[in-house]
């Protein structure tokens, strides 16, 4: 199963997006069902690439569930909740 994610953030001087699909084997040992887990797995995939910045709200998508979203709150993420 694989989840595509969208998280958007700043860095110094500007905001950033950035988006990519969490593969199989990026989620080996992983539990799916944790949205933050996800996001922090996102997250470290993109230092791997040399990508840093404040991230600020991720969307994550990949099951029936639907698109989540998701802010970055008092040191933690919190889901958005939907109208």
């Amino acid at each position: 199963m694989s989840i595509h994610y969208v998280l958007r953030g700043k860095t110094q001087v500007q905001d950033v997006e950035r988006e990519g699909t969490l593969s199989d084997e990026q989620l080996v040992g992983v539990k799916t069902s944790q949205d933050t887990a996800l996001i922090n797995v996102a997250i470290r995939a993109l230092r791997t690439q040399g990508i840093e910045a404040e991230w600020q709200e991720c969307v994550l998508d990949g099951d029936a569930a639907g698109a989540r979203t998701y802010t970055f709150y008092k040191k933690r993420w919190t889901q958005q909740k939907t109208r």
